[in-house]
């Protein structure tokens, strides 16, 4: 459950932009320790027009986790940030075997 208004807004207005060019899972859970991922990405097969994205358009160009923040993120959220995506890529690369 998202506890701003922010972190809402972001996540619906990230889906909004990203669902065109691919699947968009807002609120992903990720084992072990609950974490929740903001907003999960994974670009469709021809996701065109991209670069009118800008930035966020580059990003989409590969499957991505979306974490906005409000205010500039602390040490411990990045670490947070990062101990997700390696969750993820681990939890991809079980999948994979």
């Amino acid at each position: 459950m998202t506890r701003f208004i922010h972190d809402q807004f972001a996540k619906d207005y990230l889906e909004e932009l990203l669902k065109p060019y691919g699947e968009v899972k807002a609120s992903s859970r990720v084992a072990g320790e609950i974490r929740e991922i903001d907003v999960l990405f994974s670009p469709a097969q021809q996701a065109n027009n991209l670069e009118m994205l800008g930035i966020l358009g580059k990003f989409a160009a590969t499957p991505a986790i979306f974490e906005p923040f409000r205010n500039p993120a602390s040490e411990e959220e990045i670490c947070d940030c990062l101990l997700k995506l390696l969750e993820v890529r681990g939890a991809l690369q079980r999948e994979a075997i």
